[in-house]
């Protein structure tokens, strides 16, 4: 495993192109931020495997056909809506000293993110409003044009 995260984003033909540990794939999403020490969530699509071993530590892939989703997993508690153990169909996630700071919500579609949020206030029974979580909610946006990723601090959920 690396210690830091090597991409590199091309333009290409079709849009936009990334380069992981010497691989290229076409990129779908690209978010990141400099308080959460840069790139946190990116989805690309390519015939070549993405592995967790191509990116930095505490990184997990999730992979559906040819399209992949890598989180860093460090910062943030990430939870699958739908599968096998309600959590996630992944390798087990990094056991944290503390909790995780922010929940992260991304999704195909601005609706969707937001449907996310409402189905974990409802899980975790939290008394917080949607349009109160939505409206303190971190926006980030996707570098590919895509919609926002809504990070939510733990200590208000």
């Amino acid at each position: 495993m690396r210690d830091e995260l090597s991409l590199t984003i091309r333009d290409g033909a079709g849009g936009k192109l990334a380069i992981i540990n010497g691989k290229t794939y076409s990129l779908l999403r690209l978010y990141r931020h400099r308080w959460l020490g840069g790139t946190f969530c990116l989805a690309v699509a390519g015939r070549t495997p993405l592995r967790a071993d191509d990116l930095a530590e505490h990184w997990r892939v999730l992979r559906s056909g040819d399209v992949y989703l890598a989180l860093n997993a460090r910062p943030f508690s990430y939870h699958l809506i739908q599968g096998e153990g309600a959590a996630t169909d992944a390798p087990r996630w990094p056991r944290l000293k503390s909790p995780a700071s922010y929940y992260a919500f991304v999704g195909p579609t601005e609706e969707a993110v937001q449907t996310q949020i409402r189905l974990a206030l409802e899980r975790y029974h939290s008394r917080l409003e949607l349009e109160v979580a939505i409206r303190g909610a971190l926006k980030v946006q996707d570098e590919c044009g895509g919609p926002p990723a809504y990070l939510l601090k733990s200590s208000k959920l």
